[in-house]
This record gives C-alpha cells, structure tokens and sequence, in this order.
C-alpha cells in the first residue's frame, strides 16, 4: 500500500472510530437522562464503569487506548441491552415469579427478531431511537413515571416502581385502552366498563388471600340467567363432605347430589368417604338463594372462574372484600349485563329481568306482567344470551395505578402479598 493510500486508510478509520465515539457519547447520554426516572439503579448498567472510560478514551489518542475503547463499547452495549429488554419485557421474568395457580396471561418475551434488530440499532445512529420505541406506551405507565419523579418518599416511590414494572410486561392479548372491556383489579376490589367515551364502575368480592382469583386475560361469552352452581370438587372435599346423611342441610341449601349416571342420590344413603370419592356430583338449584345469583358471566379459562352475581349482598359493605373461592362477584351484575350487551333489543332486557324477579321497563314486558299474572315471581323467559361480539376481559393485579374512571392515580393494599414477591426479584434492580 502506497504513503498517500495508507494516509486515506488511517482517515477513514479514524472517521470511523470518532463516529463510534459520537454514537456511544449520545447512548451513554441517553441512558443517564431516563434511567434515573425508571426506578431503577444505574448500577445496573454500569454507567460508573462507562463514564470513567469515556473520559479515559476522550483524553487518550486512539492507539494508546485501543483496549479501553473495546471494553467502553462493550459496556456500552451490554448497558444498551439491559435498557431495552427491561423496558420492552420487564426486567424480572413474570413466567418466573408466580405459581401457575396464579395466572393465565401470554407475556411477551425477548425472541431472536428483537435481539436482532436491537443489535443491528446499536451499531448505527438508531440506538436511541430503538429504546425510545421499547418504552412501554401505555397512559398508565407514562402517570406512574410522571409520579415516581414528583413522589420525595422511599416507600411511595418503591411502590410506584413495582407497579411500573408490571406495565412492562406485555400481554398480546390485552386489549386496545379506548377498546370496549372489562378491567377487574384485584387489591382495589373494584371492576371498571371501559369504552372509549366513558366508564363505570362497582365493588367486587374476589378470591381470598388462601383462594386468590388468578390474573388473566379472556373474553365475556355468555350471560347465563338463573344458574345452578355445580359444586367444585375441592369445596365439596373441604366444606361440604362433613354434612354427609345431613338431609337438612342439603334442603336448606337447595343442594342436590346426582351419580355419574345423572340419578338424584338420598343425601341420607352416602357417607363423608362416599362424597369425597368423587363418584358424586353436587350442585345447587337456581334462584335467590343461589351462591351464584342471578346472572353469570362466563369466559374461557382455565380455573373455572367466573364474573357472577351473589345471594350474599351484604359482603359488600365490608372494606375487605376477598372472601371468594376464586370468583369475582359483581355489586350490579345487571348494570353489567347492560354494558355487554350495547346493542341488544330493550325486550331482551325485560326478558332478563322479570327471569330475575326485576320489574320490567318497556311497555311490552309491563304488558306481559299483566296477562300473566298468576306466575308472578316464577317467571323463567330466558336462561342464556350469546355476548356477540365477545368483550374482552382483564383481571390484573396494581396496587398503584391510575383509576381508569377518574384518572387519579390511586394506592390499594397488597392484598395478596404480590408486592413481597414481586420487590424481592426486582430487588437487584431498583433504585
């Protein structure tokens, strides 16, 4: 290679190497201005270790410093990495925090395409502009975000940052924020109909602390009016079977116990043994008295859980509300059935509700009281509808979050100990 060529040689590398340093002063910069704001520590990207480098670097001329300048960029890198799987998954695995008795959600994780792409960033001018695009994109995580920098106490800004963390778990399920669903949270004990023009809400009981109603995602399919309760087999193990020959109270509670085959079986002719064996079915009947209500709603999921009314309306009174087996029970049920189904005929509506002893509203359902007035308190005009389209259904666990009907952002109990969890594998990362 000729003087002049080796002298273009070493201009283009040192082009090249002071473009690279351009590139891991603007990242390295980048990185300090929004770490601080994420509730997590900048030890976790080594920003010590790359700052004193970069000083190292930026007073050294390149050869002297060639070493630095690889282990500044691979610092940088590994830093680049953290920050962008942590804000586009979380930095805790959730797949790996809970028992699977405690969810059903899809969370995203890191597959080869975003490691791909994310290196490809790195090494070009699109850095920041990739970790711009992995910050999650939800309102309420931009009002936490906002709230942890104005929050001066230790424990409010932990709190914040917990729940920040949750919002960066991506379910591909969720639905769209100004789509029409149903958001159920389960330490406010409250569920919220969202649709794009307004909400409403009313208190729910959920699943006790021993019998936790899972998160998930799903859809409402069905409304079923006037269900019989068909009795889990854990309940009949634990709370049922000791009133084995009790006819009494099998009567009292309007249950009754069928074999496989369907045949209605004496309470009086099995022992506890016989009821746990699980050859039995037991279910109670329809009506007032039902633990279900009147209404229930019904989605796909694995834990046979359900949103449903409750013959126990005084449980909502209480502050503390987690007194469920698992299900989520609605303070105004019909108030819901009017939410899923928007476009539904008003007669639909006054079949509902002269099936659950409501006083009918249009002139039809008025008229039809009136002709058939010797059945008063036994009528039965429908036992289910189809919820067409399918509304989409979340129960999420926040114990900071924004209430979705007036924006406030709202603090509720660690109702099930979630935060205990969740802080001591965040621990490493948190601020």
């Amino acid at each position: 290679m000729s003087q002049p060529q080796e002298q273009d040689a070493a201009k283009v590398a040192e082009q090249q190497a002071a473009e690279e340093m351009n590139r891991l002063d603007s990242l390295v910069s980048y990185l300090h201005h929004h770490v601080a704001s994420i509730g997590i520590s900048e030890q976790v990207f080594a920003l010590d270790s790359i700052n004193r480098l970069l000083s190292q670097v930026h007073t050294a001329n390149a050869d002297a410093m060639q070493q630095e300048r690889e282990q500044l960029k691979t610092l940088t890198e590994e830093a680049f990495m953290t920050y962008a799987k942590g804000q586009r998954y979380g930095f805790v695995n959730p797949n790996k925090l809970y028992k699977k008795d405690d969810y059903d959600v899809t969370y995203e994780q890191p597959d080869s395409a975003f490691l791909a792409a994310a290196h490809q960033a790195f090494a070009t001018n699109a850095a920041c502009q990739f970790l711009d695009s992995c910050q999650p994109s939800a309102k309420a995580y931009q009002q936490l975000l906002e709230a942890y920098k104005k929050d001066s106490t230790e424990a409010g800004r932990k709190r914040i940052a917990l729940n920040m963390e949750r919002l960066r778990w991506r379910d591909p399920n969720q639905p769209a924020e100004d789509e029409r669903h149903i958001l159920v949270n389960i330490p406010a004990q409250q569920v919220w109909a969202i649709t794009k023009d307004s909400t409403f809400s009313m208190k729910i009981c959920c699943g006790s602390p021993s019998k936790r109603t899972p998160m998930l995602t799903s859809a409402i399919r069905l409304i079923e009016v006037n269900p019989e309760w068909n009795i889990p087999y854990s309940i009949i193990r634990n709370e049922v079977s000791h009133r084995a020959g009790d006819s009494a109270y099998f009567a009292r509670n309007a249950y009754y116990i069928t074999d496989r085959s369907g045949k209605k079986v004496d309470p009086k002719s099995l022992s506890q043994s016989d009821l746990r064996s699980g050859s039995y079915r037991i279910a109670q009947r329809s009506g007032a008295g039902n633990s279900l209500g009147r209404l229930i709603f019904r989605f796909n999921n694995r834990f046979s859980v359900y949103l449903h009314d409750t013959n126990n309306k005084s449980a909502f009174k209480n502050e503390r509300r987690t007194v469920s087996h698992g299900c989520v029970r609605l303070e105004r049920p019909f108030d819901m059935a009017l939410f899923v189904l928007p476009d539904a005929d008003p007669w639909l509506f006054d079949r509902i509700r002269l099936s659950i002893d409501m006083k009918p509203e249009t002139e039809r359902g008025i008229n039809y009281v009136k002709e058939h007035k010797n059945q008063a308190g036994r009528m039965r005009l429908i036992n289910s509808t189809d919820v067409t389209p399918n509304v989409p259904l979340q129960i999420n666990y926040f114990t900071v979050y924004p209430n979705p009907e007036t924006g406030v952002i709202e603090t509720w109990p660690d109702r099930y100990s979630y935060d205990k969890t969740l802080e001591t594998a965040l621990k490493p990362f948190l601020r």
